[in-house]
């Protein structure tokens, strides 16, 4: 599994190889709701405007708008999504 996030405008885009969208979907959801088992920061989440899940070859890819960028999220990302502490 691996994650690579790059700065866009107005947000950051995430390929994340080796998941499938519903899992990605159900963490995303409780990242979101604040019922998370990782370090998922309320405050950063309030600042994320939209996140969008789209399924591709090999993974997914998640496109997240708001005042974000890759290097905030990295961590969390990898923490959350792969169960890695940075």
């Amino acid at each position: 599994m691996k994650i690579d996030i790059t700065n866009q405008t107005n947000g950051v885009k995430a390929f994340l190889g080796g998941f499938s969208t519903e899992e990605l979907g159900a963490k995303i959801e409780a990242c979101q709701s604040g019922n998370c088992d990782c370090a998922c920061d309320p405050a950063l989440m309030q600042k994320i405007e939209e996140i969008e899940l789209t399924c591709v070859e090999g993974g997914a890819t998640i496109t997240i708008t708001g005042d974000v960028d890759a290097a905030t999220l990295a961590p969390m990302m990898k923490e959350c999504l792969l169960g890695e502490k940075q």
